[in-house]
């Protein structure tokens, strides 16, 4: 299908281009960027005039799980890109933590060739870190990343064999591969189930040390720079992690950082009277980290944001807080979530766009996340200013774990295109 979105603001955070233009797109691909054009392309055979919406890359979204294969009441790949494109999400990554463990070029085909069939996104699989996810044995990296896996993680398990840790990224770093950690020290996070300080203390639930995240950052850094892996250290929540990241860049390691979003939204504050569903990990700080988190952000030291998408029934969520299941559905959220710091003052559009479009598709060598001749005609058409309540029976996730429930928001996605095909629109234009 041929497609002109015209009289639109075209976003580009790659090249920092941000005017009124129009874009031509035909067999899945851009073939024509117009600054200044207001009218159709002549040769389209679908004309949308964008009402001077923003039009921007589909975003990139590196952290996603679901439930499938095994815990397909949580979610499936299908609903999770239903979830996706309602957000302007276009491509993601989804996580090897499901049942079984993504750890062998079997599965990692599955997931490939199942979201082939099923899912309105393009989805590539992580690969895991070790067998299992138990930490014990290196998984078969070479053959996953041979299969088309493009990251390898222990999900929500840091590698506490810091032996082992350096073998798999030695192996990485000699096969081009990326490692994503999650910067944690478990013998000091303990079974903690939100910040530790004197809220925590107060409310009488068991915290999670800032110091954990510093000390398994700095020991997964050291193991990087040692052997020359490209390492993304994942779900950062204090900006004192983004310096230990940053000295090590210094000294020449490879190491990149992502961030959830709702860590740039919410504070400790926000578990409030004990809500579940602002139960995650690593979990909501305090406001002065949150505030030096979007500062870091506003520098250019988050190098992704992501939605830490982590469906969780109802059953796992409403029960007492320090039994309740960890995880946030995130994946309608983002790009509202990024608006807030946009409407609030401390970043521009393109600053916002960014950790969500080039920066992450960077990290990985992918080809999305940015308006030029010959990309993919992954768009997103959205209304920067477009208020509405986030209500969890509303969302499209098979979960709706959402600490965003009952948030008034600002900034929808009205449509999305993969490949230059609409797979979402949203009911106004109905």
């Amino acid at each position: 299908m041929s497609l002109s979105i015209f009289n639109a603001r075209l976003l580009d955070p790659a090249t920092g281009l941000d005017t009124t233009g129009a874009i031509f797109a035909d067999k899945g691909r851009i073939r024509e960027i117009s600054q200044g054009r207001t009218t159709a392309h002549a040769e389209a055979k679908v004309a949308i005039d964008a009402g001077g919406l923003c039009l921007a890359p589909g975003l990139v979204d590196l952290r996603v799980k679901t439930g499938e294969p095994g815990d397909e009441q949580k979610e499936t790949l299908a609903t999770a890109s239903r979830s996706a494109v309602a957000g302007g999400i276009t491509s993601f990554v989804v996580m090897p933590d499901t049942k079984p463990v993504i750890d062998d070029v079997a599965l990692v085909r599955f997931i490939a060739e199942r979201a082939k069939v099923s899912a309105a996104t393009r989805i590539y699989p992580a690969g895991a870190l070790t067998t299992g996810l138990r930490g014990e044995a290196m998984a078969e990296i070479g053959l996953m990343a041979d299969a088309g896996a493009v990251v390898f993680t222990n999900g929500d398990q840091p590698v506490g064999n810091a032996s082992l840790l350096k073998r798999a990224m030695t192996y990485a770093a000699s096969r081009g591969a990326t490692i994503m950690s999650r910067p944690d020290e478990r013998a000091l996070a303990g079974s903690g189930v939100m910040n530790s300080g004197a809220l925590a203390a107060r409310m009488g639930l068991s915290g999670i040390p800032v110091e954990a995240e510093w000390i398994g950052a700095m020991r997964d850094t050291a193991l990087a720079e040692a052997t020359g892996c490209t390492l993304i250290l994942d779900q950062v929540s204090t900006p004192r992690t983004l310096d230990i990241a940053a000295a090590a860049r210094d000294r020449g390691a490879k190491v990149f950082t992502m961030a959830a979003a709702h860590s740039l939204f919410f504070n400790e504050r926000d578990v409030g009277d004990y809500l579940t569903y602002c139960k995650v990990n690593p979990p909501f700080r305090t406001e002065e980290t949150r505030q030096g988190l979007i500062a870091a952000l506003k520098r250019g030291e988050i190098d992704a944001v992501v939605s830490a998408h982590d469906p969780q029934p109802p059953e796992e969520k409403r029960l007492p807080y320090g039994e309740a299941a960890f995880g946030a559905a995130g994946l309608e959220t983002v790009l509202p979530a990024l608006l807030s710091l946009v409407h609030d003052g401390p970043l521009s559009l393109l600053e916002a766009l960014a950790p969500v479009t080039c920066r992450p598709a960077d990290m990985l060598g992918l080809p999305q996340g940015r308006l030029a001749e010959k990309a993919l005609a992954d768009l997103i058409l959205f209304d920067p200013d477009k208020p509405w309540l986030c209500e969890r029976e509303n969302l499209r996730s098979r979960s709706t774990n959402s600490p965003f429930d009952g948030r008034r928001l600002q900034g929808r996605v009205l449509r999305t295109f993969v490949g230059g095909e609409e797979v979402f629109a949203h009911e106004s234009l109905a």
